[in-house]
């Protein structure tokens, strides 16, 4: 991406997180130091683990809370709280774009033994999970216009981000 998706989103998403739960908690990988948040939030850190991905840091908001919780990557800048409303009290994973959006869904705790077992056999795909219950897109595209779960990885999709909100979204970061 050329820039880090933390330092451009991250006060954005815990804004917006805030709003719509009673607690956010800060997930990261093992060895940092905690984000330095305006706002006071818990910081948990990943297990130590060979490579990255986000299974790692579902499993440790899971073994944290003990219950379902949401899941929310610093990645989706475009995230709505009416939407996370929406999501948290639906339960299950969204689609959107035609992909399963696991990194804005909610985990449910009996998931935790199979997440912990794919980690054990080397497997961190969360799309290949079954267990988790599917929003079809329709029922959120009905519901929330624009891309409210436009996952923002690249320059180019920061730049269609900008372009679709323009000075809404500048003035968010």
């Amino acid at each position: 991406m050329g820039q880090s998706k933390v330092e451009l989103f991250l006060r954005r998403i815990v804004a917006v997180a805030e709003s719509a739960f009673n607690g956010v908690v800060a997930v990261q990988r093992a060895g940092g130091e905690p984000l330095q948040i305006e706002r006071k939030i818990e910081t948990i850190f990943e297990a130590s683990h060979e490579g990255e991905a986000a299974v790692f840091g579902i499993v440790a908001a899971l073994r944290h809370a003990g219950q379902p919780c949401f899941v929310l990557a610093v990645d989706y800048p475009l995230v709505t709280a009416d939407l996370l409303r929406y999501l948290r009290d639906r339960g299950g994973i969204p689609t959107w774009n035609g992909r399963p959006q696991p990194l804005c869904a909610v985990w449910t705790a009996d998931l935790l033994p199979q997440l912990e077992a794919r980690i054990e056999a080397g497997v961190f795909d969360l799309h290949t999970l079954g267990g988790q219950e599917m929003i079809p897109e329709g029922e959120l595209r009905g519901r929330f216009g624009g891309e409210p779960l436009m996952n923002v990885n690249t320059p180019k999709e920061l730049e269609e981000a900008e372009r679709l909100y323009g000075e809404r979204f500048l003035a968010s970061r």
